[in-house]
Order: C-alpha cells, then structure tokens, then sequence
C-alpha cells in the first residue's frame, strides 16, 4: 500500500509546490506582483517590473508583461514555460534577448515583442517556435531584419509585424524567406529607403498588407511584386502628392488585389487622378476606402486628364470617412468626374460634412443600390435635390443616419422618386413627432427609426414594411397593425407589456429590452404563431410564482429568449431583486397563497369546532361564566364588617325545590320564636342589580349559607355559582359558614365534574339529611336551628 501512494503524492506535491513558486518564489524579483487564474493565465502588465519574474511553472499558458520596465530576457527565464502558448513582451526596455530564449517555448502561438529597444534580431530565437502564428517586432531599434532569414523555421505563421517608423529603411530579398501564406503582413517602413525587387514576390499568398510608407517612392515596386498575390492592400500615413502611376510598370500581369484602402493618406488633384488610374488599370479592385483622408486640392479635375478613363475600373464599392477638404469653400463642382461613377454599386461617404449630392451627379450614379450618407449634415431641403427625379434610378439601401432632417413626413414624400427604395435608415434624427399620413415608395421593406426622439407611432409608417427599428425613443405603447412584418426592434423605449400578436401575425423577430415591461406569458408567447427570437431582457420583471413556472419550467424556452438566462433579472419581490430570473426560488406561501389561507381557514375552522366540542363536552362555557363572576367576586372586600350582617342565613337551592323551602322551612324558622331571618332570592334580591352581585351581596350579608341539596340543585348552574362564591369568600377564610341540607340521596359519583367544590364539601362536611319520616323532622328542624346559632 506504501507503494503504491508514494509516487502519487510525490507528484501532487511537487505540481502544489510548482504552482505555489508562482506566487512565492522570486519576491524580491516582484513575481507577487503577477495574478494569475486557474487556467494558467498571468497577467502581469503595467507592473513596473524590471525583470522576468523568476519561478514561473508549466502551469503558465497565457504571460503579459507588456508595459513594464524589462531590459533583458535570459535564457533561464522562461524554460519551465513548456505550455505557453501566448506572451506579451511589448512596451518594455528590453535591449537583449539571449540566444536560447525561447527555446523551450515549443507550444508558443503568440508572440509580441513590439516597442522595445532591440536593435538586432537573431533567426536563433525562432528556431523552435515551430507552431507560432503571431509575431510582432513592430516598434524596434533595428535597420534591417538581419544577415540570414529570420522566419525560415516558422511555417504556421499567419500574422507578422515587423518595421518601424525611423530607422528600419531596408527591405531585402532574404527577409520573408520561408513564408508561404500570411494572413496578415504589417511593414512599418515610413523611412523606406532602399527596396529588392522580388522581396515580398517570395511569400506565395498574402491576404491583408498593411504599409506604412511616407513616401510613394517605392510603392510602385512593391505593387509589382503583390497584386498577383494579395487580397487586401491597406496604405497608411502616407503622402501621395508625388505619387506617378506608370502603366507599363506593372504591365501584362495578373492582378488578385480586390480591396483598397488608404488610411490617413493625402493627395492632390492630380495624385488623386493618378490613383484612379491606378483603380483602371488593376481590374481586380472591387472595394476602395479612403478614412481619415486629406485633400489638398479644389477638385480640377478636367476633362483632359481624365479623357483616357472611363470608369473607377471595376470598383464596385467606394468608401469615404472622415474626408477632410482644407480648401473646401474653393473646391469645383466635381462634374468632370460624374462619368466615372456608372459602374459603382456601394457608396459610403461618412462624416465628411457632405450637405448635397448635385441632382446630375445622383443621375449619373446609375448602378448605384447603396448609398450610405451617415454623420453629414443633409436636410430636406438639400435632399430634394439629391432625390430629384431619375437620381438613383436602382438604388436599394439609403442610410441618412444622424443628419438634419426634422420632418417624416417630408422624408417621405421626397424619396417618392426612388422606384426601388426598399431599405431606409434615417435615425438619429430629430423627428420627434410622426405625423397621422405619410407618403413612401411602393417598396419599402426597412425602415430605421431608432433614436429620433418620437413617442407615439401613427399610421404613417408603411403597410408594407417587414423590418421595423423604433428602439431607443419615447414609446410607451405599439398598437399598429402591420401584417407583413417579420423583426421589430423597440428596445430602450417605455412599454410595460408585449405588443398585442393579433397586430403582427407573421412577426419571427422581436427586440424589446430595456423597457419597463413587468412580465409575459406563456399566452402571450404563444399569440405570436411564428416567433423564432424574443430578446426582452433588460426590464423590470416581478417574479412571480406564475412568471417563474412559466420561465424555469420550459426548457424550449431557452432557444426563443435570445439573451437567456443573464439578460432577465428580478425587480420584485425585494428579496430577490438582482437574481437572475432563472436561479430565483419564492417560498410555498408566495407561491400558494390561495391553498395555504384555505388551510389556515380550514385550520382554524376545525380548531374552533373542536374548541366548541370540548367546551360543550367539558362545559367550558360554563367554567369561563364562573372565571368572570370570580373576577368580580375578587373585587369585592374579602370579609364584611359584623354590622353589616342583615341575615341569619342566604338559601341557596333550585326552583325545583322552592316548595320545600318556602313552605317548609321558611315557615319553621322565621315563625320560630326567636325568629330567623333567611334570604331567599324571590324575595330579597334587589330588582334590577346585576344577578351576580346579588348573589355576592347576599352571601356577604348573611352570617351563614345554607346549601338545600338534590337533584336539582347539582342541574341548576346558579345555585353552582352560589356554592363557588360562598366558598371563595368564607371557605377559604376558614370560617364554618356552610350548611348542607341533602333533602334526598345524591350519589357522589353521580355528581358532575365541574362541581369538584360540592364534592370536596361534601367530603369534608357533615350535612343533614331531610328524613322522610315524620316523626324525625322535629329533630331535623331543631339540628338546623342549632346550625345556624353556631
């Protein structure tokens, strides 16, 4: 057994201890200063580290020490490292990296070594990087990229950076030795002094070039060697005005380039004719950008220098952002260039201050069905003129995002002219009403109108519409009968429920997050025949019982509600707000509050019926009756003063028995000489006073109680009562003030419980007995006179 968990715990404790050195080893080499995940990730950028943190493990598969102060990399550094897959050196000092480096790095796919201050790169550092894609060299000291290839040993790589903005000056035949496809190729060469010819040719494939170039200088001998092989050529930061395209330079080769952009670049009138020869020339360019592009010109742009070009080449998409015109206010009506636009099918010209395209200009726009003129500053006015009649004759798409316009109703009825319009965007506008009627082309299938400030839809919208953006306004109800569309966008507006479905029978798609909406339900979700996607969450829900059966328990529910689960959060009840609706639980009485009063009712209904049976069968009523007049019994002064005495003795017996008493012994005792004065209550209660305090003033006023005992005494509850308060003020005083007259036998057993009081007197006391026999009631009379002198 030893054995067999010797090697085991041997290993668990080295790999605890390895992960633990990540944290511990090396403090003084600030290795606390890296926080690392579970996964292996360990970010350490922005440390102020000055150095590799020593006692890194295998653990470590993703390394950013980007930003710091590193000067130098050491072999050492980071050969336990045999799982790292990305590490992030950029923005360092780093001056050195010793030859074996990266050797151990053989999983490495990423690599940045950008703006440090390397001025020589060794191919040695490569060398085992068999599985890299990413480099980046960008921003160093170096001139050139060293005497032998440095990418010979990378065949995987996709993406390399390499160049920077002064010092690198020479490109070389050597230098992408080894490269057969690149995804993507950056070359910071803004100081580009000297370029072999066939240089790049050498890399069989390059999907995206991004050149940095001061100076078109070489830029034409870089063309020769790309256009057969690239895809996408990207020109940044560069300044054509001396830019000359010769036809024969690159003649009688075939072109793949099919996207153009020029980034932050600047021309002239007559550079900018040199790039539309350029477009003419190589076929293959379906896509041109200009962003963030100077002109420095006013647009002479005359027949004669164009007379050789037809068209923008094959250029079918044309895009222009951010196109700034120094000399605007001088700049030419651009007429000279209107033939050249017949073949162009997409056109973007954003946030450029455009405020009119001329009349003749969309007219000659002819294959135009794009037309993106966002962030400008077009109105109506200037728009009647754009959309003037045979403008854009097949134009598909119009885009007037965040412009000038005011008025829906004129939008309308000014895009009449376009037969084929079917998708328009003109959010960001400050609409803020719509009007009962509105005017639109025939085919109109789009319609953005989000963020335009509007809070009640009309009529005006078209019946033909199958895609609707109204989100981000003022709306706080959608009641619009609109039978054909299909998505409707109404996020961030005020609704507090679902549109009504029977409104929009074929709907698939629905938006609606960020309102106030409370709930939904399966009804609700049911009413929409053909919904694919609801995404509403963002709102207020009240979890309720109803809302969380219906949420939690579909699981169908899942592939509708498009944000699902995290999207949909509790508002209410308050000792839920915040949870997602999925993980939300609401107690059994919240849930079933109906069931659970019925159950108290019933609860309480039964305890009440068996309170009301035991009290019948324990005489409870009557035991509580008795807990009162002891109460006010207890008020009472527990002994009354000797002259306060008015009888001989209270009689204490049943109406039954009234005969006995009133004929009998009444007669013998208050006819006796002396007499005895007896209280009887038909004769000497007080009309009207409380039954209860009479009997209680009877009793205080009498020096004795006589008890006629039958039957009917132990039935009568009054005469129970007499009995209690009699003992309660002179039993427990201990005064020998009862006298008990069983006028026939009464079985003890036979006397109820609740007179436990008669039967402990009857216990405890002698009583007399009436006799049946004549001849002993004379002794009978004369023992209960003795009785009530004592």
């Amino acid at each position: 057994m030893s054995n067999h968990w010797t090697m085991p715990r041997a290993l668990w404790t080295a790999w605890v201890w390895a992960v633990i050195s990540v944290f511990t080893e090396g403090a003084s080499d600030q290795a606390s200063s890296l926080s690392c995940d579970p996964t292996g990730v360990c970010d350490g950028h922005s440390r102020s580290l000055n150095s590799i943190p020593s006692g890194l493990t295998a653990g470590v598969k993703s390394l950013d020490l980007s930003d710091n102060e590193i000067t130098y990399v050491g072999n050492r550094d980071l050969q336990r490292c045999v799982n790292l897959k990305t590490l992030r050196l950029g923005a360092n000092e780093i001056h050195t990296v010793e030859e074996d480096s990266f050797f151990h790095l053989r999983n490495l796919e990423y690599l940045d070594l950008s703006y440090n201050r390397l001025s020589n790169l060794s191919s040695s550092w490569f060398r085992s990087l068999y599985v890299l894609k990413f480099l980046n060299l960008l921003g160093n000291l170096y001139k050139t990229l060293g005497e032998t290839s440095l990418f010979s040993h990378l065949p995987n790589l996709r993406t390399l950076k390499v160049g920077n903005s002064n010092s690198f000056t020479q490109i070389h035949e050597k230098d992408f030795t080894g490269l057969t496809f690149l995804e993507e190729l950056e070359i910071s060469a803004q100081n580009l002094q000297l370029y072999v010819p066939k240089s790049l040719k050498s890399i069989q494939n390059i999907s995206h070039l991004i050149l940095h170039l001061k100076q078109p200088v070489l830029l034409l001998d870089i063309l020769i060697d790309i256009v057969s092989s690239l895809d996408y050529l990207e020109l940044r930061d560069t300044n054509l005005h001396t830019f000359y395209f010769s036809e024969a330079s690159i003649s009688e080769i075939n072109t793949s380039v099919k996207k153009l952009i020029f980034r932050n670049v600047q021309f002239t009138d007559e550079s900018f004719v040199e790039v539309v020869k350029l477009f003419n020339y190589v076929s293959g360019i379906l896509e041109v950008e200009f962003d963030d592009c100077t002109h420095d010109g006013i647009g002479d742009f005359t027949a004669l220098t164009l007379n050789r070009i037809r068209y923008l080449g094959n250029v079918e998409t044309l895009t222009i952002r951010k196109l700034h015109i120094p000399q605007f206010f001088l700049f030419y009506d651009l007429s000279s260039i209107y033939p050249l636009t017949g073949k162009v099918k997409r056109v973007t010209i954003e946030n450029s201050k455009v405020f009119l395209v001329p009349c003749l200009l969309s007219q000659h726009l002819k294959s135009l069905e794009y037309l993106d003129l966002s962030e400008n500053l077009m109105s109506e006015e200037t728009l009647r003129n754009s959309a003037c009649e045979h403008a854009w004759p097949f134009l598909q798409t119009l885009v007037l995002r965040q412009n000038r316009l005011k008025s829906l109703e004129k939008t309308g009825e000014l895009l009449l002219t376009l037969k084929n319009l079917n998708n328009l965007d003109i959010s960001k506008n400050n609409f803020l009403s719509m009007p009962e009627t509105c005017q639109w082309p025939g085919k109109m299938k789009q319609l953005n109108l989000s963020s335009t400030r509007i809070h009640s839809l009309t009529q005006c919208l078209p019946q033909t519409l199958e895609i609707l953006d109204v989100s981000n306004n003022n709306l706080d109800s959608f009641s619009l009968i609109l039978p054909q569309l299909k998505e409707l966008y109404i996020s961030r507006n005020k609704l507090k429920t679902l549109p009504d479905a029977s409104f929009l029978p074929v709907l698939s798609v629905m938006r609606i997050s960020g309102n106030i909406i409370n709930t939904f339900s399966k009804e609700q979700l049911d009413s929409f025949p053909q919904l694919k996607a609801l995404e509403a969450g963002g709102n207020n829900f009240i979890c309720s019982c109803d809302f969380l059966s219906f949420t939690q328990g579909q699981q169908a529910l899942a592939r509708v509600l498009v944000d699902w689960p995290d999207g949909y959060r509790c508002d209410a009840p308050s000792h839920v707000r915040g949870q997602r609706v999925q993980d939300a639980r609401l107690s059994l009485s919240e849930c079933h509050r109906a069931a659970v009063v019925s159950a108290v009712c019933c609860a309480l209904f039964l305890l009440l019926l068996l309170t009301g049976v035991l009290c019948h069968r324990f005489h409870g009523l009557w035991y509580m009756k008795m807990m009162w007049a002891w109460l006010q019994a207890k008020r009472k002064p527990r002994k009354a003063p000797r002259r306060d005495l008015c009888y001989d003795a209270f009689v204490s017996y049943s109406e039954q028995d009234s005969y006995w008493v009133e004929n009998l012994m009444v007669q013998e005792l208050e006819h006796f000489n002396p007499p005895f004065k007896l209280c009887l209550h038909k004769r000497d209660f007080v009309p009207g006073k409380w039954i209860i305090d009479n009997i209680i003033d009877s009793i205080e006023k009498s020096r004795k109680t006589i008890f006629v005992l039958s039957e009917n005494f132990v039935r009568s509850e009054w005469c129970k009562y007499e009995l209690d308060f009699s003992h309660f003020r002179l039993f427990d005083e201990n005064n020998d003030a009862a006298i008990l007259i069983l006028l026939e036998p009464i079985d003890k057993k036979a006397i109820p419980q609740r007179f436990c009081k008669l039967r402990k007197i009857m216990n405890t006391k002698t009583y007399l007995e009436w006799p049946t026999d004549e001849t002993q009631q004379e002794a009978f009379w004369l023992n209960l006179r003795a009785a009530i002198r004592s």
